[in-house]
């Protein structure tokens, strides 16, 4: 359904943001696509939907080229958004005619369609129903149904279940399984919520810094840990040394460190940790904390990327719930673009010099215009206080201000129009 050969995304700036990728996503699967901030995923998802065009390599999408026949390509899929992209001023089946009619799908078949898809997700005594009035699941199924009007074989989902309540998220995961399993329809996903790539996705791709670092199963990417894993929390953050020691242990099949903790996988958790914690002892470790589970999908994301998940998530969720504002705050460089515009020196310690020279302008100017501007208010606009008339409506406009109320058809002559 997707094949990739060797994909290249170069910006003007020099930076790569896919650097020669190479993975295909089979017909009938659903696939899996993960990474941290930053990795490339966007700007895959944005060359495979044809929003952006590759620097080098080949993409095709259900046997078309993206770049040689975009519009089959766009023909081949649905796309459904991290928000709802469905008119709440609209009912539901005017939402699905209003999609149908952009993809110019005749009346009869439309109707078919519309009417199986609102089976098939339950939503068929929804049809007359305004859109604003639904729940947050509903409206999320209602994406979906859109999405797939045209009869697409592939699916996009980018967050599919972002903001829905625990019994909505599973709800909806029903709903995707019957898609790919009765319907064959390709599910390309990506998520922030870890345990729904192992409940839905038959196989994974991690992407870091623009590359591919695994594909597999879920059970595999987790099995290739180890059985078991071993968690230690330490007071103060672990020398290389220390690591290496650990690592240099023929029992020990993956050592993870994370500042002041460790993350060990084993065959056999529960057996070797007795001798885990006597090489703890024999080095001069005290461990606070001591936990045994088996490894998670949490595991194989810190492995390939170097970053916990649930981090990554709250670090995008924090910029992207301020928009531009928090992109501009949030850079992941240490710094942002407010901070420099206002110390533009650096290290001179003249900080806020632009914003500072602007304020001492307008303060010492010959007419201390913010001053003046405080000190003097506007003169009072007699006219201000008398009450201003009510304009007569008339029928050759729609009247201003609020939707008309009661006989307003009677009384503006509308009826006659």
């Amino acid at each position: 359904m997707i094949q990739i050969e060797h994909l290249i995304k170069e910006y003007a700036s020099g930076r790569k943001a896919v650097d020669d990728i190479s993975f295909q996503v089979h017909s009938g699967e659903v696939f899996g696509f993960l990474g941290p901030n930053g990795a490339g995923k966007t700007t895959t998802i944005k060359i495979l939907t044809t929003l952006l065009r590759p620097t080098s390599g080949t993409v095709r999408v259900a046997g078309h080229d993206v770049v040689e026949n975009p519009l089959a390509v766009r023909m081949s899929f649905g796309y459904v958004g991290q928000q709802s992209g469905v008119d709440p001023a609209m009912t539901v089946r005017e939402n699905l005619l209003l999609q149908g009619k952009l993809y110019h799908l005749p009346a009869s078949p439309l109707q078919e369609r519309m009417i199986f898809l609102l089976d098939l997700l339950d939503m068929k005594g929804t049809i007359d129903l305004w859109v604003g009035a639904l729940s947050g699941g509903m409206k999320r199924k209602l994406d979906i149904a859109t999405a797939l009007i045209h009869e697409p074989k592939l699916l996009f989902l980018d967050e599919p279940t972002l903001g829905l309540d625990p019994q909505s998220r599973s709800d909806l995961w029903n709903y995707l399984r019957r898609l790919n399993r009765e319907q064959g329809v390709t599910l390309f996903l990506t998520t922030h919520y870890l345990d729904e790539v192992d409940q839905l996705a038959h196989r994974v791709g991690i992407l870091n810094h623009g590359r591919v670092q695994t594909i597999g199963t879920p059970d595999q990417l987790k099995d290739s840990l180890g059985a078991d894993c071993v968690h230690l929390t330490f007071k103060q953050p672990l020398s290389e040394s220390v690591v290496a020691s650990f690592r240099q242990k023929e029992w020990i099949k993956e050592v993870i460190r994370q500042e002041n903790q460790l993350r060990l996988y084993l065959e056999n958790g529960k057996g070797l940790l007795p001798r885990l914690l006597q090489c703890v002892d024999e080095l001069g470790l005290t461990a606070e904390t001591v936990v045994l589970t088996r490894p998670t999908f949490d595991d194989v994301f810190l492995k390939y990327t170097g970053k916990n998940f649930a981090d990554e998530d709250k670090k995008e969720n924090d910029s992207a719930g301020w928009g531009s504002w928090g992109k501009k705050w949030d850079n992941n460089s240490g710094e942002n673009e407010w901070a420099k515009k206002w110390q533009k020196e650096g290290e001179s310690g003249e900080s806020g010099k632009e914003w500072g020279s602007e304020w001492k302008k307008k303060k010492t100017g010959s007419e201390k215009e913010w001053g003046n501007q405080w000190k003097q208010p506007e003169p009072k606009d007699p006219a201000a206080d008398t009450p201003a008339k009510p304009e007569e409506p008339s029928e050759k406009k729609w009247p201003q201000g609020e939707w008309p109320q009661g006989e307003w058809k009677k009384d503006q002559g509308w009826n006659k129009k």
